[in-house]
This record gives C-alpha cells, sequence and structure tokens, in this order.
C-alpha cells in the first residue's frame, strides 16, 4: 500500500476507545469474546473518509504481485468493471446498494490497525461464471504472526441506520459462525487458490499446500491439528444520530445487548472470537455518492 494512503488512514481514521469502556459505563457486545474487545473507530472529516475507501478498493482488488509494475489507475478502473457489478449507467439507487465500500473499507482498518498482513484476500477471487466476487464473508485473510495462524472471515455493513445494520449481520451471523459456511462455502475457495500466496516459505503455504495434496476428511480436524484459530470482525459503519458520537455508540450497544442477549452458536469445531468495529459518521450517503462520483468521472488516484 502506498505511503500516501497510508498517511490519510492513520490520519482521518482514530482510535475513540474500547468498549467496554468504564468512564462512559459502556458495555461491550453481549457475543464479543471475552479475550476481546469492541472497537470504536471516529472519521471527522467525511472527504477524507471517501478518499480512504475509494483508493482502498484497489489493493482490495489484487495482491502486491498483480500491482507490481502494472497500470494502477487502468486497474483501479477495471476492478469496478470486472469484480464488482459496477454498472456505470445504473441508477444511483443501485450504485448506493453495493457492497464494495465497506468491504474495501474493513480491508484497510484491519492492515493498518490490526497489522493483518493479508497473505489472501476476498477481492482477489473472482466467479467466472457469476462474473462478480466469491459469495461469503465479506473479509478472507489468513494470517501468520509467528507460528500463531488465525483465518480472519469478517462482515461489514455500511448503512445509514446503524441498527438495521446490526440486525442484517445477525440474520446471517447464526450461519455464518458454523461448520458448512466456514469449511465447505468458504474456505474451499482459499485452498483452491493458494497461489495467490507470494511467499511459499510461509507456514499457511505449506498447510495449504499439504491439505491439496492430501485426501482430508475431516477439515475441523485439521484445523484443530494446526492450531487454527477464527477471528470474526464485523464493521458497523453507519449515521451517527443527533446526539452525537458517544450515544450513536450507547444506541447500537444497547440495542445489541438487549435483541441477542440469548443468541447461541452450535454447529461450529474450532475455536473462535468475535468483535465488532464500530464507526459512526455524519451522513453514509453524501459519503458513498462522493465516491460514485469520482468512479464515474475516473477520478485519478493519489500520487
Amino acid at each position: 500500500m502506498k505511503e500516501s494512503l497510508l498517511n490519510l488512514i492513520s490520519e482521518a481514521l482514530v482510535l475513540e476507545y474500547n468498549l467496554p469502556n468504564q468512564t462512559l459505563n459502556y458495555q461491550k457486545s453481549c457475543i464479543t469474546h471475552e479475550r476481546l474487545n469492541d472497537d470504536c473507530y471516529k472519521a471527522d472529516d467525511l472527504q477524507k473518509l471517501s478518499r480512504i475507501v475509494y483508493e482502498s478498493v484497489l489493493y482490495y482488488s489484487y495482491d502486491q504481485f498483480q500491482l507490481d509494475g502494472g497500470n494502477h489507475q487502468g486497474m483501479f478502473e477495471n476492478a469496478f468493471k470486472r469484480k464488482f457489478k459496477f454498472n456505470e449507467a445504473a441508477d444511483e439507487t443501485a450504485k448506493l446498494k453495493l457492497g464494495f465500500y465497506g468491504e474495501a473499507l474493513l480491508y484497510s482498518l484491519l492492515k493498518i490497525f490490526y497489522k493483518n498482513e493479508t497473505l489472501v484476500c476476498r477481492g482477489y477471487f473472482y466467479d467466472i461464471q457469476k462474473k462478480s466476487e466469491v459469495t461469503g464473508y465479506d473479509c478472507f485473510h489468513l494470517i501468520q504472526t509467528g507460528e500463531s495462524l488465525e483465518l480472519w472471515f469478517g462482515e461489514t455493513k455500511f448503512y445509514q441506520d446503524g441498527k438495521a445494520a446490526v440486525d442484517s449481520v445477525f440474520n446471517n451471523i447464526s450461519k455464518a459462525i458454523s461448520n458448512d459456511y466456514l469449511i465447505e462455502t468458504n474456505f474451499v475457495t482459499i485452498l483452491q487458490s493458494k497461489g495467490n500466496i507470494v511467499d511459499k516459505n510461509t507456514k499457511i503455504y505449506e498447510i495449504l499446500d499439504k491439505w491439496e495434496k492430501s485426501l482430508i476428511t475431516n477439515m475441523v480436524d485439521e484445523l484443530n491439528a494446526n492450531s487454527i484459530k477464527l477471528v470474526y470482525p464485523i464493521l458497523i459503519t453507519y449515521n451517527q444520530n443527533s446526539s452525537g458520537y458517544d450515544k450513536s455508540v450507547e444506541e447500537i450497544i444497547n440495542h445489541i445487548n438487549s435483541e441477542y442477549i440469548d443468541l447461541k452458536f452450535k454447529d461450529i469445531g474450532i475455536d473462535y472470537s468475535i468483535f465488532f468495529i464500530f464507526l459512526p459518521i455524519t451522513n453514509v450517503r453524501e459519503c458513498k455518492k462522493q465516491i460514485i462520483e469520482w468512479i464515474d468521472s475516473k477520478e485519478p488516484l493519489i500520487p
């Protein structure tokens, strides 16, 4: 990722506080893992946030090997045509509903603030028959830190209504935190795409290569045998309410903890952790409209 974008992200996105927060007397979500906090970020400059999402699409869509020596502006414009179903002739309503806004933002947040050196990312995948990204989780990251291996398979919502965004997550989350969805629907896709991993000396490449060359009868057992854990970040970007930033966070946490306190996950066979990333902003619609305007006008990427 280029230095100018790294600096913009570090400048425009600020970790305001974690949850639980004793000063504000705010709890974390009822499904957040006991070892983790929920994280609340702030972006006061809507123009800069729009630019972050716009620029991040390039890195979300291509790995470093593809980017080296490439025409970045051309590759960037191709990503919208070939990967994200961006139809220039579509009306604004259809363009506002596309999912890449939150996906590109989550990619950069995880890279910069959570130090995820991504080996494989969802945006690299493309289903030729459907002419779109593969379906499934909104982020596909295989992370190696020392000898520790984690699958970061998360979700993101970029909605005007924060409660509606949360409800949309919870409508899907029981399926997402399950063996079938994790293994059959999504992990197989990554297994088939191990060639995207540039560093062939990583432990994760070694494991994927072994699995590809072997008959695996129980993938859950294999994940456990290699001490691979699932981390499920959920990014919620939504309109800040009239009472301000803190009250916008409190409103969402209270909604989760009142409506989903009894939620249980039954069909998951590996160690997993869930946490939320909250980003209340002044105007979701205006943020997206600015990005659409830049895409339509083929706004040049920053140097």
